[in-house]
């Protein structure tokens, strides 16, 4: 159940940029500490997240990863980089989708 929940949580912050703990403790119907140690769990994992204080507050994945290449083959890669540079695309939208997919 653990590493279901761990995944889970994952793929919840990959959703979106920030999220309150709250609200993945009521999703998941565990408590507020457990989605903290969850976080813990993805960061002694390699992945990245943050913690923000305050009324805006929450917990979300750091930029520097794109939870969308972690399902991309090498292979799948390539082929995305090849259409995005032929596709056109404003520089801004094509940096946009190279970052977010790691290429």
């Amino acid at each position: 159940m653990k590493k279901y929940l761990t995944f889970a949580i994952l793929l919840e912050l990959g959703r979106y940029n920030i999220v309150p703990a709250r609200v993945l403790a009521d999703k998941f119907e565990i408590s507020t500490r457990s989605v903290y140690r969850y976080l813990d769990e993805l960061e002694s994992a390699g992945i990245p997240t943050f913690t923000r204080m305050g009324k805006n507050g929450g917990v979300g994945l750091k930029k520097t990863i794109a939870l969308e290449s972690l399902f991309l083959s090498e292979k799948d890669k390539v082929f995305l980089r090849k259409i995005f540079s032929e596709i056109k695309l404003d520089e801004d939208k094509r940096h946009y989708f190279f970052e977010r997919l790691a290429l």
